[in-house]
């Protein structure tokens, strides 16, 4: 047996796997030695656009999109400011700039929180002009619908960005549970209600191998979501996103800075984006993962949050599956299961009906009901609170893991019963999860610990064979 030093709550654990486990983590490629030199080029030779200097004119109405603060606050400290001196220098008034917080189906941040995110230079200069905006999900005064795709995805967006005369958004560039990366966010981080659900309800948050089968079936590669939906609003809105997306370490310490459009910045962000966040394992009949004391949405105290960070990993598998058939994922916490009621207004009701039902499939029924609440609408637009629906994608994420493991245990839950109420065995700690891992996969079993997913930059798991 060896040691492994592991995520657990606000404390790191030593846990003892298998001399042979396999331990998977992000470690820190190469750092710009000058990002700020490196955003000025950046946005001075964009890919497939124009500079950015030669398309702002003084006049010009000018939104800047950018990620919110799931995501990490150095990236936009260090580009927008960048941004607004290339504008400035082209005579664009900051009266005629807005910049509107990306975040998507997520809550609104607080004032604290953008000028936390934003910094200083940027909050300070443009926050008393009433120019530092939370994109709304579903007030439809601030919404524009533009279509569909061919596929059925609603194009429904953001109405300060996609009136702008210059559209620009910064983005951040990590791994994530579908095939690919983050990156180009505007479909998504400024998209309504009805928009993110085309994309994001049940039957299309499927199974990662089973989406492969699809594509195989069709006989031709399918457009991605994100292209799908660009191509809608370029064509309806006559106008093209000038993206300025940076490839971060830990810390959110640029890798590299690509900007342009969002068809050419993507192919290079992703290719590094993959040696940056791809760690080779083998199949694993164990995965075990570290969870941090916030990640993701939040505390991991929060019963559905320390759920995902069980639950989720398994899906950052893009070829074969990590996690074998019928095997084991053991997740490290102290969870308490506690569930701020304002803050995630919708998730103690959500696990409560689930209680009624015997597989994730059934939620599908109460999502208009859920959705049509106006004490949970009052509580996202008026209180910061986590919008209704939210609660549900989060559900159809578990289905994959909860439906392929034998078991999933959370050791050291101070809430056993929050845990099992989530179908998620519990053990008081490791060792004793350890234990009962065995008895479904044997006595020598593979094993894969990622002891750091959510604290480090997620890493993608690349299966041997």
């Amino acid at each position: 047996m060896k040691k492994v030093t592991a995520d657990y709550g606000e404390r790191k654990v030593e846990i003892e796997v298998p001399d042979s486990a396999t331990v998977a983590e992000f470690t820190d490629p190469p750092l710009l030695a000058d990002p700020e030199s490196a955003v000025r080029e950046a946005l001075a030779k964009p890919l497939g656009m124009a500079p950015l200097a030669e398309q702002a004119r003084p006049g010009m109405r000018v939104a800047i999109g950018f990620d919110d603060i799931t995501r990490p606050n150095t990236p936009p400290r260090l580009i927008l400011p960048r941004i607004v001196e290339e504008l400035s220098r082209a005579g664009v008034k900051d009266r005629d700039i807005v910049f509107v917080n990306g975040c998507s189906n997520h809550r609104k941040n607080t004032r604290s929180e953008l000028a936390n995110h934003l910094g200083p230079e940027i909050f300070n200069r443009f926050n008393p002009l009433g120019a530092i905006r939370n994109h709304d999900c579903d007030d439809p005064q601030r919404l524009t619908f533009f279509g569909t795709t061919d596929s059925g995805r609603y194009v429904e967006h953001n109405r300060d960005f996609a009136d702008a005369d210059l559209q620009i958004y910064q983005g951040n560039v990590s791994a994530q549970a579908w095939k690919g990366y983050t990156g180009t966010g505007v479909v998504i981080g400024l998209a309504s209600t009805r928009s993110i659900a085309s994309h994001h309800s049940f039957s299309t948050v499927p199974d990662p191998q089973k989406k492969r089968e699809h594509q195989k079936a069709a006989g031709t590669k399918l457009p991605g979501m994100k292209p799908e939906m660009t191509a809608v609003l370029e064509e309806k809105t006559g106008k093209k996103t000038f993206y300025v997306n940076a490839v971060t370490g830990m810390g959110g310490k640029p890798v590299a800075i690509f900007a342009g459009h969002a068809g050419a910045v993507t192919p290079p962000a992703w290719e590094l984006a993959g040696r940056c966040f791809t760690r080779e394992v083998p199949q694993a009949d164990v995965l075990i993962v570290g969870l941090g004391a916030q990640y993701s949405y939040g505390s991991s105290n929060n019963a559905l949050i320390a759920a995902v960070g069980a639950l989720v990993p398994p899906r950052y598998s893009p070829d074969l599956p990590v996690l074998r058939e019928g095997g084991v994922v053991i997740a490290l916490s102290p969870t308490t299961g506690w569930i701020d009621p304002d803050r995630y207004p919708s998730y103690q009701r959500l696990i409560d009906l689930y209680d009624r039902h015997h597989d994730v499939r059934a939620l599908v029924d109460y999502e208009e009901t859920f959705h049509g609440d106006p004490a949970l609408m009052h509580k996202y637009r008026y209180g910061f609170g986590y919008p209704a629906l939210h609660a549900f994608w989060i559900f159809y994420e578990f289905e994959y893991a909860l439906k392929r493991a034998g078991a999933v245990i959370m050791a050291g839950t101070q809430n056993p019963g929050a845990m099992r109420r989530l179908g998620l065995q519990t053990a008081p700690d490791f060792d004793a999860a350890w234990k009962a891992a065995r008895r479904y996969v044997g006595e020598n079993p593979v094993t894969v610990v990622a002891p750091t997913f959510w604290t480090r930059p997620r890493i993608k798991f690349s299966v041997k064979g």
